[in-house]
């Protein structure tokens, strides 16, 4: 396995989920550590932003964005959440988003 720079890894994760991210009513965001993480246009709305250039590849989100006494609830919380999530999945395996295909009704 070749190891991926968090940089280049960023950069192509976001270029692979842009159409998942422009198609979301929601806020979207990827973490893969504390400085490397995108987020779609939503998200940065939801906290203020105009654009998630404003906020991708930022460090410290948690530091900035959660206020200091509530910065350990959250990442327990949120860390939990996460675990519970794999412990769900029906397959067994150990990704760490699952989609969802809808089919659309066919025309009659």
């Amino acid at each position: 396995m070749q190891t991926v720079a968090h940089e280049v890894a960023t950069k192509e994760l976001a270029e692979h989920l842009q159409p998942l991210f422009d198609a979301s009513p929601d806020g979207v965001y990827v973490w893969l550590d504390e400085e490397h993480w995108i987020c779609n246009q939503r998200f940065a709305e939801l906290l203020g932003y105009d654009s998630p250039d404003e906020l991708n590849d930022t460090p410290h989100f948690l530091q900035r964005m959660v206020h200091e006494d509530d910065q350990q609830h959250f990442s327990w919380s949120y860390w939990n959440r996460v675990q519970a999530s794999r412990s769900r999945r029906p397959s067994g395996s150990a990704g760490r988003a699952k989609t969802v295909r809808r089919s659309r009704p066919r025309p009659t």
